[in-house]
């Protein structure tokens, strides 16, 4: 699977926030204005159009799930990956 990917946010800055969940509206180039919620338990996760990715899931980073999927990076910045669909 290929995925276009997109920067939604920073784990350290939100948690600066000190909030359960926030919405993110962002413009998300291709697809247009989108809505992510972001929320945290006992780890981060984010819901995209119905589709809930928790950061990390099952140790796996990106995790993918239903043509979507979440990645962490080393400076704890989280993105959104929409499947591309195949040439082929």
């Amino acid at each position: 699977m290929i995925f276009r990917w997109f920067k939604i946010f920073n784990i350290n800055e939100f948690n600066a926030l000190n909030l359960v969940s926030k919405t993110y509206v962002l413009n998300l180039e291709g697809y247009g204005q989108k809505s992510i919620l972001v929320t945290k338990g006992v780890t981060i996760g984010i819901t995209y159009e119905g589709v809930f990715l928790s950061a990390l899931m099952i140790g796996k980073n990106p995790f993918s799930i239903d043509g979507r999927a979440i990645y962490v990076d080393a400076d704890q910045n989280v993105y959104l990956g929409i499947e591309v669909p195949s040439e082929n």
